[in-house]
Formats: structure tokens, C-alpha cells, sequence
């Protein structure tokens, strides 16, 4: 019972040594992308604001508060379509070896990585907008289940069929090496 198996080690790691996740350097999303981004976070921001001023104004019950909330959605709204304009430079993504990962986000970032042992499957999704701006989503379904997914958008249709062969490849590799 005293003996350890050889088999079975653990070491603990020395966390100045680790890399920097931060550090990655990150390939841009298509500049399309952006201009999907100022169209989608439009068409919402004129629906909150068309929405907020017919019942503000249909609503005389309401009196002023409807007014008011009125004003603050419109400028929920503006500040929504600038925000999603602005956070399109700071999304990304890195292939490395082992692993994928994305990275979005200003005010709350967001880094997602992902091994390639983990991937239990890929697919490549156009929306009608994808579609008139000539990009594709490329989704990574994981065996952690749904929360642990990732889906890069704004890249080109060849760039996601290339990224998902690769993917593909990868996870098949890592599999053999188990």
C-alpha cells in the first residue's frame, strides 16, 4: 500500500511559469462583421424605440412616466448600437496546437478556450445576413455540453470550412494519442 504507481502523477505546477492566456495573439473577425453587428443592434434598437413611444403615447394613463421611460429606452437603444460596434474590435480568435480559442467583449470580457479532445462535433451556419455580407458562424459543440460551446462569427466561408477541417483533424489526433 506504500507504493505509488508510476503510472499516476500529478505534479502541481508553478504558477508564475504558466503562459498568458491574454497574451495570444488574436486574428480579427472579418470587417463585415462590424457592419452586421450596426445592423442587427439597429433593427432591435428601433423596435425598443418605435415600441416605447406608441405606448408612451397611447398610454395617457401613464401620464409622464411613460415619457420618461420612453427617453430612456431611446437612449438604451442608441447606446446598444454603438456598444456592439464598438466591442467588434476586441473580438478575436487564436488555433493553436491543442486548442481554440475566442475572445469578445469591452466592458465584460470574455475568453473561451477550448481543447481539441474536447470536441465532440463542428458545423458552419449563415444567416441572411451572413449570407448578403458573404460570412459564415462556425460553432464547436464540446462533450461538456451546451455552456461550454463556442461559436466564432464574422469569418469568411472558406476560413471556417478551413478552421473546421483543421478542428476536425485535431480532435481525431488527440483521440489516437489517448
Amino acid at each position: 500500500m506504500d507504493q505509488i504507481d508510476p503510472l499516476f502523477t500529478n505534479q502541481q505546477l508553478d504558477l508564475q511559469g504558466l503562459p498568458e492566456a491574454e497574451k495570444q495573439v488574436m486574428v480579427p473577425l472579418e470587417p463585415a462583421y462590424k457592419t452586421i453587428r450596426y445592423i442587427s443592434a439597429s433593427a432591435i434598437g428601433v423596435a425598443i424605440i418605435l415600441s416605447a413611444w406608441v405606448l408612451a403615447l397611447t398610454q395617457t394613463a401613464w401620464g409622464n412616466f411613460g415619457y420618461v421611460v420612453a427617453v430612456i429606452l431611446t437612449l438604451l437603444s442608441i447606446w446598444l448600437v454603438f456598444y456592439n460596434g464598438l466591442t467588434y474590435q476586441y473580438m478575436g480568435y487564436a488555433v493553436r496546437e491543442k486548442d481554440i480559442t475566442y475572445a469578445s467583449g469591452w466592458l465584460w470580457k470574455n475568453m473561451t478556450t477550448i481543447p481539441f479532445n474536447r470536441v465532440q462535433h463542428c458545423d458552419i451556419r449563415q444567416t441572411l445576413l451572413d449570407r448578403k455580407f458573404g460570412l459564415s458562424k462556425l460553432t464547436i459543440y464540446t462533450a461538456g455540453g451546451q455552456n461550454t460551446d463556442l461559436m466564432i462569427p464574422g469569418l469568411l466561408p472558406e476560413t471556417a470550412e478551413r478552421l473546421k477541417s483543421f478542428i476536425l483533424r485535431s480532435t481525431e489526433q488527440s483521440i489516437e494519442n489517448e
